[in-house]
């Protein structure tokens, strides 16, 4: 920040701040760098199906499960500490599906996220499952891969909500999943008590439906954030001179248009000292894309199983996960 100042003495201090971060923000969204990749997990939780039965009001939210439903989802929740009953979808058949915003274990009672849609129904069974999958940080950028060792799969991570809905457009295939397709950002409760603990998050659907308890794997990429404390300090992978000579371009910026604060013909030429530090950055830019390249290059990463390839099963007699015929 001093240093930016000390280019435009008479820039504002806290101004100074803004440019700074206004800089790193462009140098990160011009290269993927491995400062930012992370490593998570999915667990697809089981499912409750065909256990007890729900009581459903069309144009209404409010559902209320049974005796039976509720003690199998108190249950449920205590056998599955990793995952609440309210990040779990609802569903009545081939019916549309929702998610549940509430729930209380003492009643049944429970909340979905809108309206109930379908038919109106008094005790039918129902399907509560996870379908819909949160990404572990609000400032996610994209996925490189998603893996299931067990079943020796990595996703597809091609597939667009249009093409699924061509594909499979009333979700009845029931698997395990091999593709993650981005859904929406999470608006889950928005506005009420119940909002979700992921709200503005984006969201992948998994497909084939997820009915069967594994774990996945998962490996992305982050936007980054912004510097915050005096004592913030950037990655290795980027010097502070890369930051600082696109700082100054803003601050010359800035300084240009407030000239008139300046007696005329007097002080220097904004527009020309612009025009040097933005090759100053551009130059920095290249060197440190490059060594960070060398380091790991995530442009040259393939993911997803096209069709005619082979995907994979785990044999349970072997006790381990191999490839088997293209499908």
């Amino acid at each position: 920040m001093a240093e930016v100042r000390g280019s435009v003495p008479k820039l504002p201090i806290s101004y100074s701040k803004t440019l700074v971060n206004r800089a790193w923000a462009t140098v990160r969204k011009n290269h993927l760098w491995s400062f930012n990749l992370f490593n998570s997990n999915w667990i697809t939780p089981p499912p409750i199906i065909g256990v007890g039965g729900v009581t459903t009001t069309q144009g209404s939210p409010n559902i209320l499960f049974d005796a039976t439903a509720t003690t199998a989802i108190n249950n449920w929740q205590i056998a599955n500490p990793y995952v609440l009953s309210t990040q779990m979808q609802f569903r009545i058949g081939v019916g549309d599906i929702y998610s549940l915003i509430s729930y209380t274990p003492g009643t049944g009672a429970a909340v979905l996220d809108r309206m109930f849609a379908d038919p109106s129904v008094a005790d039918q069974s129902f399907q509560l499952y996870q379908l819909y999958y949160p990404v572990p940080y609000k400032d996610f950028l994209t996925w490189i891969s998603i893996r299931n060792p067990q079943m020796f799969l990595d996703f597809d991570l091609t597939w667009t909500r249009s093409k699924l809905d061509a594909t499979d457009p009333q979700r009845t295939w029931y698997q395990f999943p091999t593709k993650a397709v981005p859904f929406a950002i999470d608006t889950r409760g928005q506005g009420t008590v119940n909002a979700s603990a992921t709200l503005g998050f984006q969201l992948y659907e998994l497909w084939g439906q997820p009915v069967t308890p594994f774990t996945y794997a998962c490996y992305g990429i982050r936007q980054g954030q912004d510097l915050q404390n005096p004592t913030d300090t950037l990655p290795v992978q980027v010097g502070e001179d890369c930051v600082v000579a696109l700082a100054r371009v803003y601050a010359y910026e800035w300084a240009e248009a407030n000239k008139a604060m300046a007696p005329r013909a007097v002080g220097p030429n904004f527009l020309l000292l612009m025009d040097k530090a933005r090759e100053i950055y551009k130059t920095l830019l290249i060197q440190y894309r490059r060594q960070d390249k060398e380091f790991i290059d995530n442009y040259a990463a393939e993911v997803g199983i096209p069709f005619g390839t082979v995907a994979g099963i785990y044999n349970t007699i072997a006790g381990f996960a191999s490839p088997y015929a293209p499908w």
